[in-house]
C-alpha cells in the first residue's frame, strides 16, 4: 500500500512539472526526508506503572514507552517541571498524560479534584483532544476528564463546580476571564497540582506574553509547589521559554522532530505567474486528483483570495478556515474536510496546530513560514498515519525566498528558531493587573512581578485604582471594562467590522486594521468581497459594503511611519556602529493606497486621501545609526539606507521566526534605522533582533551581494509592505553602507535627538 502512495505521490509531481512549466512557474528543488521510530524506553511493565494503568495502556496499544516519553515519566515522579520538546504525532502527549494518570491512581481517593488543568491554545483543539484523554483515563481507571470553556453547557458547569473532574480540560481565555468573573473557577482552580500548556510552541509573542500572566495569576490559587509541563513541536529555546512562561527554571525532554514515515518536501518557483494563481492552481489540481490538501496563507485576506480564484477559475471545491470566521462556520469546514464532503482547505496558522482532520496528503504553503519551526509544524500534518505526505512550498520574488531557492540545504539543514516574549509590554501587564484587582480586591504590590508592579502604579496614577499604604485598591467598574474588552491575542484596540453600518462582521486589532481596512480597501470575509467605506478610530469602527463578486483587483496601502520619541533601555556595540533596544513612540499615517491586478499583481492605480489616517502607538524596537561609506549623492545615499532596512527585516524572519505582521521599519537620511515591533507595548521580535543582528548581517549581505537585478527588485530590496511603494531603494548602495559597518574603526553611540530628515517609508 506505502509502495503504491509512493508511485502516485510520483505521478503527481511529474504531471505538476509539466503543466506549471505553462505559467511560467517550475518545480526546483525536492527533497525526501524519512523518519524512524523513536529512541525505545522501557517496556510498560518494567518502570512501575500502576497494573490498572498498565492495562489501560495495553488496551491503548501502547506496551512499551519512548525513551523521551520514559524521560518525561521520570521527571514527573521527581517533581521537577519541564519542557517536552516532539514533533507532531511523536507520541509527545503520552510522555504527559501517562504520569499524571499513574499519579493521580497512585494517589488514591483522596486526590484532591482537579488535580492537573490541560491547558490548549483554542477551544477546537481541547475537544479534539479530549476523546483521546477519556480512552484513556476512563472506564477501568475511574478518572474523570471534562473540558470547561465558553462553549460548556450551563448544566455541565454546575457539575463541574459541584464534583470537579480529576482533569480539567481548557483553554488560556477561560482562565483569563474565569479568574477575573468567577468566584467558582477561583475555588475550582484552588490547590490545582499539575498545570500542563500543551502546543507550547504557539505561546510566542503577544500570545505568549497574555499566557505568562494568566499562570502567574493562576499560581495564587494552585498548590505552592504546582508542577508546570511544556510540551510543544519545534521551539529553538524551549528552556528559556519555559522559564519566562513558567517563572521557573524547566527541565528540557527532546523526541524526535518528525512523526515516523516518509515526506516529499517540493520547492516550487512560481516565476512570471502571481504566487496566488500558482498555489490556486496546485491546490485545484490535488483536490481533483482526490488528494486531501491544506494550504496555509499567512494572511486572512490571501486566504480567502486563493479560494476564491481556485473556485471561480479551476472549479475546485475549497472552503477557507481562519480567524475572524465564526467557530461554527470552522467547526462545519473541519467536518467537511473529514467526512470527504470537501477536499481543500486554505487556512491561516488557525490549522497549525493539531486539530484532527484525519488523513492529510498533502500540504501548500504559499509563502515560506516565518520560520523553519513554523515550516515543520505545518509540514508535519502530511503524510499522518505512516502514509507518504507531499508538501509543496511556493517560492518566488521575495528576499529570503531567494535565499533558500539559491540554498535549499540550508533551508533544511536549520535548527528550530527561538520562541520570544515581552513580559514588560505595559499594555498586556495593564490588563492581567486589572484582573487581579478584580480578583483579589486588595492587591499588596510588593509580592507581584515588576511589571505587574509597574502597570498597578499606571491604573492609580489615571483613576482606575487607588494607592494607600503600598497597597492597591481598584475602581470596580473601571478595571472590569478593561479586563471585559481585552482578548489574548492582541495588545492593541479591536476595530469592528460593520456592514452597511448596521451588522458586525468581524474585527481587526490595531495597527494592522490601518492596513487592511483603509477607506478605498478591498476586505474579504467569508469568501465574499467588500469595500470599506470609512475607518472611524475615535470609535474603532470600520463600514463596509458588498460589491459584486467579479471584482478582479486587489489594494495595498501607501503609509509613512515616523518616530514621535525615544526611551533607552540597553545598549550594546557591534563593529562601527552601536545599537538600543529602546521604548519608542511610533505615528503611523495612511495616506492613501495601490489599486493592483488580482492575477498579475501589475499596478493599475493610485489613490491618495485629502485628510490621511493617523494613529499613535508606543512599542519596542532596535534603533541604530548606519555609517555614510562616501557616498555623495543624496538621493543614492537615502536609497541605500532604505533598502539596507528592507534587507535588514527580510533576514531577521529566518534568525527570530518573525512573521510579516511582527515587525515593521523606518529609514532615515541620517542613516538611522529602526526595526520595531507591530504590536503596542511590543511582542518580543525586536529584543531578539537586537541580540542577533550578527547574524542578521550576515543573510543580509548574502541578500543584497547574490542578486542579479540591476539596483534593486523584489527578489533582493522591494517589499510588499513598504508604505511609500518601493520608492527610492539601491541595492549597491545598500551593500556598501552594511560593509561599511565592519570596516570603520569605532563604534558611534546614537544620539536620541539625532534622526534628521523624514522617515523613507
Amino acid at each position: 500500500m506505502k509502495s503504491n502512495n509512493n508511485k502516485r505521490l510520483k505521478n503527481i509531481v511529474i504531471s505538476l512539472k509539466k503543466l506549471l512549466k505553462q505559467y511560467g512557474a517550475s518545480i526546483s528543488y525536492i527533497y525526501k526526508e524519512k523518519q524512524g521510530d523513536p529512541e525505545p524506553g522501557p517496556s510498560i511493565g518494567e518502570i512501575g506503572l500502576s497494573r490498572y494503568l498498565e492495562d489501560a495502556l495495553r488496551n491503548y496499544g501502547i506496551s512499551r514507552l519512548h525513551l523521551f516519553q520514559y524521560e518525561a515519566y521520570r521527571l514527573y515522579m521527581e517533581g521537577k517541571s519541564q519542557v517536552i520538546v516532539a514533533g507532531t504525532g511523536t507520541g509527545k502527549t503520552e510522555a504527559f498524560i501517562i504520569p499524571i494518570l499513574d499519579d493521580i491512581i497512585k494517589r488514591g481517593p483522596s486526590v484532591g479534584k482537579p488535580y492537573a488543568i490541560i491547558m490548549y491554545p483554542t477551544k477546537a483543539l481541547a475537544r479534539d483532544q479530549l476523546y483521546r484523554f477519556k480512552l484513556l483515563a476512563e472506564g477501568k481507571l475511574g478518572i474523570r476528564v471534562a473540558v470547561l470553556d465558553g462553549d460548556t453547557p450551563r448544566d455541565e458547569r454546575t457539575k463541574i463546580y459541584a464534583d470537579p473532574p480529576h482533569i480539567l480540560v481548557t483553554n488560556p481565555d477561560m482562565m483569563h476571564y474565569g479568574l477575573a468573573f468567577s468566584d467558582r473557577i477561583r475555588r475550582l482552580v484552588s490547590g490545582v497540582k499539575v498545570l500542563v500548556l500543551d502546543e507550547m510552541h504557539v505561546y510566542r509573542g503577544v500570545f505568549g506574553t497574555h499566557v505568562k500572566w494568566v499562570i502567574e495569576r493562576l499560581k495564587h490559587y494552585a498548590d505552592d509547589n504546582m508542577l508546570i509541563i511544556g510540551a510543544g513541536a519545534t521551539i529553538g529555546n524551549p528552556g528559556e521559554l519555559g522559564e519566562k512562561l513558567f517563572g521557573q527554571n524547566p527541565q528540557v525532554v527532546r523526541g524526535p522532530s518528525r512523526r515516523k514515515g516518509t515526506a516529499y518536501h517540493v520547492f516550487v518557483s512560481y516565476g512570471t505567474t502571481s504566487r496566488w494563481t500558482i498555489a490556486s492552481f496546485i491546490l485545484s489540481f490535488l483536490v481533483k486528483n482526490s488528494l486531501k490538501t491544506l494550504c496555509f496563507v499567512d494572511s486572512q485576506q490571501m486566504s480567502e483570495l486563493i479560494a476564491r480564484i481556485a473556485r471561480r477559475s479551476y472549479g475546485a471545491n475549497v472552503a477557507v478556515h481562519r480567524a475572524g470566521l465564526e467557530p461554527s462556520y470552522r467547526r462545519k469546514v473541519e467536518e467537511d474536510f473529514r467526512e470527504g464532503r470537501i477536499n481543500g482547505i486554505v487556512a491561516t496558522p488557525t490549522m497549525e496546530l493539531g486539530i484532527d482532520l484525519g488523513d492529510l496528503d498533502a500540504i501548500i504553503m504559499a509563502t515560506l513560514p516565518r520560520s523553519i519551526s513554523s515550516y515543520l509544524q505545518r509540514a508535519g500534518r502530511a503524510g499522518r498515519r505512516d502514509n507518504p505526505g507531499i508538501i509543496f512550498t511556493i517560492l518566488g520574488d521575495d528576499p529570503i525566498e531567494q535565499y533558500f531557492l539559491r540554498k535549499p540545504q540550508e533551508f533544511f539543514k536549520q535548527e528550530p528558531d527561538p520562541s520570544y516574549i515581552e513580559p514588560d509590554n505595559m499594555e498586556i501587564a495593564r490588563i492581567h493587573a486589572a484582573a487581579i484587582l478584580l480578583e483579589r480586591g486588595l492587591v499588596e504590590a510588593s509580592m507581584l512581578p515588576i511589571p505587574i508592579r509597574r502597570a498597578l502604579e499606571e491604573l492609580s496614577t489615571i483613576g482606575y485604582a487607588k494607592k494607600i499604604d503600598g497597597k492597591f485598591y481598584p475602581d470596580w467598574r473601571r478595571v472590569r471594562e478593561i479586563v471585559k474588552g481585552s482578548g489574548l491575542r492582541s495588545a492593541g484596540p479591536q476595530v469592528s467590522i460593520v456592514e452597511d453600518g448596521q451588522k458586525k462582521i468581524g474585527s481587526r486589532e490595531l495597527p494592522q486594521a490601518l492596513y487592511d481596512l483603509y477607506p478605498g480597501a478591498i476586505y474579504y470575509h467569508a469568501g465574499r468581497s467588500y469595500l470599506v467605506t470609512s475607518l472611524e478610530l475615535n470609535n474603532y469602527t470600520a463600514v463596509v459594503k458588498r460589491v459584486g463578486a467579479d471584482v478582479r483587483f486587489y489594494t495595498k496601502p501607501l503609509y509613512t511611519v515616523d518616530v514621535a520619541g525615544i526611551t533607552p533601555l540597553e545598549r550594546r556595540k557591534l563593529s562601527s556602529i552601536t545599537l538600543t533596544y529602546a521604548e519608542v513612540d511610533l505615528l503611523i499615517t495612511v495616506t492613501g493606497y495601490v489599486i493592483r491586478e488580482e492575477y498579475t499583481g501589475r499596478k493599475l492605480g493610485e489613490v491618495f486621501y485629502d485628510d490621511p489616517i493617523t494613529w499613535k502607538m508606543r512599542t519596542k524596537a532596535l534603533v541604530t545609526q548606519y555609517p555614510n561609506p562616501g557616498i555623495k549623492d543624496a538621493i543614492r545615499l537615502i536609497s541605500g539606507y532604505h533598502a539596507l532596512e528592507h534587507a535588514l527585516i527580510s533576514a531577521s524572519k529566518p534568525v527570530v521566526g518573525a512573521s510579516d505582521t511582527d515587525l515593521g521599519g523606518i529609514s532615515y537620511p541620517s542613516g538611522h534605522i529602526i526595526i520595531y515591533d507591530s504590536t503596542p507595548g511590543g511582542n518580543g521580535a525586536s529584543r531578539l533582533i537586537y541580540e542577533r543582528l550578527e547574524k542578521v548581517h550576515d543573510i543580509a549581505e548574502n541578500i543584497l551581494a547574490s542578486c542579479d537585478c540591476e539596483d534593486g527588485c523584489p527578489k533582493c530590496v522591494y517589499s510588499p509592505y513598504c508604505g511609500n511603494n518601493n520608492q527610492f531603494l539601491s541595492r549597491r548602495e545598500a551593500y556598501k553602507i552594511l560593509q561599511a559597518v565592519y570596516k570603520l574603526p569605532i563604534a558611534r553611540p546614537i544620539k536620541d535627538k539625532g534622526i534628521e530628515g523624514k522617515p523613507l517609508v
